[in-house]
């Protein structure tokens, strides 16, 4: 349909003049209007025929005749013989739009009036054919009267005419806007190539008035039908050509809206990607329509933005690449210094965390992986907050192996501080322990506890905003007895027979720099066996990010992981830090500790001599006897031939103080708690001894390390408040009396020994 309407425009535009071949649609519309004036005058006035109406039906079809004519000489059917037309603005549009004619050449001025009269040629032509339409009606009017019809037929007419005007106006404004657009995008591409604005006008009626307008066409024909077949004075032959005749008139208006809107569309579409192209996105839009108008506006806008932004754009990049170059070079400078602190630190701590134990029954190893990794000179290095410490003690002429594994709170830097500073006084202690007499004569409990409280104040200086978690302890190389506490620190793990289990405590104590009760610190004992292995690790061993294809971040929470890790490892650090990563990816900083005793030899049968055995069941018959003279000297008989033998000496030492034969006893115990560190109860019946030898310096010290092991012990807590009066210490007794208050005590007891230190500084005094 649209090829067939082109060809007609432009046989006409070539062979008459550009305006006509416009309105000769236009005039397809007159014909539609008077079809409608037609039907309606038929339908509304039965009477009205060419026998009865005459003079009415000839005026109005010589009327209209005229009407097409005077409208077809208005706009350019008589250019062929050199009359362009009435009207000023149509002889230049025949004038200046010729076929075969270019217009570029012409000035700016010159295309802006010509592109004005194109837009608005469809509201000229609209308003000449309601004229032509009340030329009609008027001849119409003017016969009636002269002729003396009835007026009220007139007032029918004026019905009928104005739903013909509706139609021949708004028929001439579609058709003029649908053929006008090819010319007015020619123009308006020529006035964009010269930088020139182009959407300054648009027509009359916009693209919302068109569509009501053809709605109330479809409307109008639905009633001008009905009415015709309500007066009952239709044919069949009249209501087909009715029908046909307003079906071919909505499809070409509606193929023309359509059409016209498809390729405005079109040319957007065109636009906007030659604007994403790099193009200049230019829209000369086809539409005159105030919607597209006005969208077309901003468009450019639009365009001239991007346009200024493009042409900027090198110059932009330049400038953006170069502050981006500038701040690139300051980023490089603070990570090169920032670099080297991390060296230096790096290099301060490697001295710090050593393996520098000498036995040969304890073996140490540790592995450490700080998470902040950094390259210097070169060189990768790591930084963090974890550190191990191993190194060989003497303590009252025993060999012990120090032990320390700790997390510092904070990443990088703030963690490396911690360790630093842990590190250095740490190194501090064991070098004073080795260098100082009176330190070498403490024992484990007290070397322990004093470390700890000298290691806690330093960080305590720091108002808790540097924290270390740790676990420090020492092992006797001889017996495998380790003494240790923990400060909220991940619990250690024993590797003996193939199987890894927790050592759990029930300590109370806090990390390093967190304000801690008087009575918190509890320091822990595990005997050892050969073939042992203890291995300690910071929480990084648990802080696994595990491997999903999951968006969410799934992290560890299984404690009991670290055994799987343990026992798959065999004890092996490398094979242990293997398995983890084997599970998922660190996330924190980790660090781990191997501790073994006596790794390859076997555990001897615990074996007791015939003699020794016989002579011990003596010594229970004797006791039961009463006869404990007897069972003294058995026990003794059977302790020169198993000296070694750990119950029985309990058996004769138990049975020396049942005697009171406090001074052998005590001669006994000092032996056997050298041998055997790790009996707690020998170690209270020693404080009992001593004390009864009147050797209180070391009834206290036996006393104090029960305190130390278990700090809840009311009877020793009360005896060592008893040994602090003897000796006349009554800070000290004050001290020790105060912690009783912790627990369920026996308040007569307590209120004694508070009457004594009460009557001693009375004496004091006095």
């Amino acid at each position: 349909m649209s090829s067939f309407f082109d060809r007609i425009f432009k046989f006409f535009y070539k062979y008459i003049s550009y305006s006509f071949a416009i309105v000769f649609f236009s005039l397809l519309g007159a014909f539609f209007g008077a079809f409608y004036a037609y039907f309606f005058g038929s339908a509304l006035i039965p009477d009205f025929t060419m026998a009865n109406h005459p003079e009415v039906v000839l005026v109005f079809v010589v009327t209209t005749l005229m009407a097409a004519l005077g409208h077809s000489i208005e706009f350019g059917i008589l250019a062929p013989i050199g009359y362009q037309g009435f009207r000023s603005d149509t002889k230049k549009l025949n004038i200046t739009l010729r076929p075969n004619e270019t217009i570029r050449h012409k000035d700016i001025l010159e295309l802006e009036n010509i592109l004005k009269s194109i837009i608005d040629f469809p509201k000229e032509n609209m308003f000449a054919a309601v004229r032509y339409a009340c030329f009609v009606f008027l001849s119409v009017m003017i016969t009636y009267l002269i002729y003396k019809y009835p007026i009220y037929e007139l007032a029918l007419i004026f019905i009928g005419w104005l739903a013909a005007v509706f139609v021949y106006g708004g028929f001439s404004y579609i058709i003029s806007d649908y053929f006008t657009g090819a010319k007015r995008v020619e123009i308006k591409k020529i006035l964009a190539y010269r930088d020139v604005t182009i959407h300054k006008n648009y027509g009359i009626m916009s693209l919302k008035g068109k569509f009501i307008f053809l709605l109330i066409l479809i409307l109008l024909s639905l009633s001008v039908l009905a009415v015709f077949i309500s007066f009952e004075n239709a044919s069949l032959l009249k209501i087909s050509a009715f029908i046909t005749m307003t079906f071919f008139e909505a499809v070409i208006l509606i193929f023309m809206f359509f059409q016209s809107i498809n390729l405005t569309l079109e040319q957007i579409n065109e636009s906007a990607n030659s604007l994403a192209s790099g193009g200049r996105g230019a829209l000369p839009i086809l539409s005159i329509d105030k919607e597209f108008i006005q969208f077309a506006e901003n468009f450019e806008k639009a365009t001239r933005e991007v346009g200024r932004i493009r042409e900027n754009l090198q110059e932009l990049v330049e400038a953006k690449t170069s502050e981006l170059r500038n701040s690139l070079e300051i980023v490089e400078s603070l990570k090169k210094q920032q670099d080297g602190d991390y060296f230096l630190t790096s290099l301060l701590i490697k001295p710090l965390s050593l393996n520098k134990t000498l036995g040969s029954n304890v073996k140490t190893d540790f592995f450490i992986k700080q998470k902040k990794t950094f390259t210097f000179h070169g060189r990768e290095n790591e930084i963090g907050g974890d550190i191990c410490i191993t190194r060989t003690l003497s303590l009252r002429g025993k060999d012990y192996t120090f032990f320390l594994n700790a997390d510092a709170m904070g990443k990088s830097l703030q963690g490396a501080g911690g360790v630093l500073v842990l590190g250095a006084a740490v190194q501090s202690i064991l070098e004073r322990s080795n260098a100082v007499q009176s330190v070498k004569l403490l024992y484990a409990e007290r070397w322990i506890k004093n470390a700890y409280q000298e290691l806690h104040h330093i960080f305590e200086s720091f108002d808790c905003s540097m924290l270390v978690s740790m676990v420090m302890g020492l092992i006797d190389d001889e017996t495998g007895l380790v003494y240790y506490l923990n400060a909220e620190h991940p619990w250690s793990v024993l590797f003996r027979n193939e199987k890894a289990e927790f050592i759990k405590n029930n300590s109370e104590l806090r990390k390093l720099g967190t304000p801690v009760k008087e009575n918190s610190l509890e320091i822990s004992t595990l005997q050892l066996q050969p073939g042992d292995v203890l291995v300690l690790g910071s929480d990084g061993r648990d802080d696994i990010e595990f491997v999903s294809m999951e968006d969410l971040r799934k992290i560890n929470h299984d404690e009991e992981l670290f055994l799987h890790h343990v026992e798959r490892g065999k004890g092996d650090l490398k094979s242990i830090y293997k398995s983890i990563l084997e599970t998922g990816e660190l996330t924190d900083d980790l660090s781990l500790m191997r501790i073994s005793f006596k790794e390859n030899t076997t555990l001897p049968a615990r074996s007791i001599r015939k003699e020794s055995y016989e002579l011990m069941r003596k010594a229970r018959t004797n006791i039961k006897d009463g006869q404990l003279e007897k069972a003294k000297q058995n026990l003794v008989d059977a302790n020169k031939i198993n000296p070694e033998n750990q119950e029985i000496s309990r058996a004769l030492i138990r049975l020396l103080v049942r005697m009171k034969d406090y001074g052998f006893a005590a001669e006994k115990l000092n032996a056997y708690i050298e041998e055997f560190p790790g009996d707690t109860d020998l170690i209270y019946l020693a404080s009992f001894t001593y004390k009864q030898t009147k050797e209180y310096g070391k009834a206290i010290d036996m006393g104090e390390r029960i305190r130390l092991r278990n700090p809840g012990h009311l009877s020793n807590l009360l005896r060592l408040v008893q040994l602090y009066l003897l000796i006349g210490n009554l800070p000290k007794a004050e001290k020790t009396l105060g912690l009783t208050s912790f627990l369920t005590a026996d308040s007569k007891r307590i209120e004694s020994f508070k009457l004594q230190i009460e009557d001693y500084k009375k004496k004091v005094l006095d």
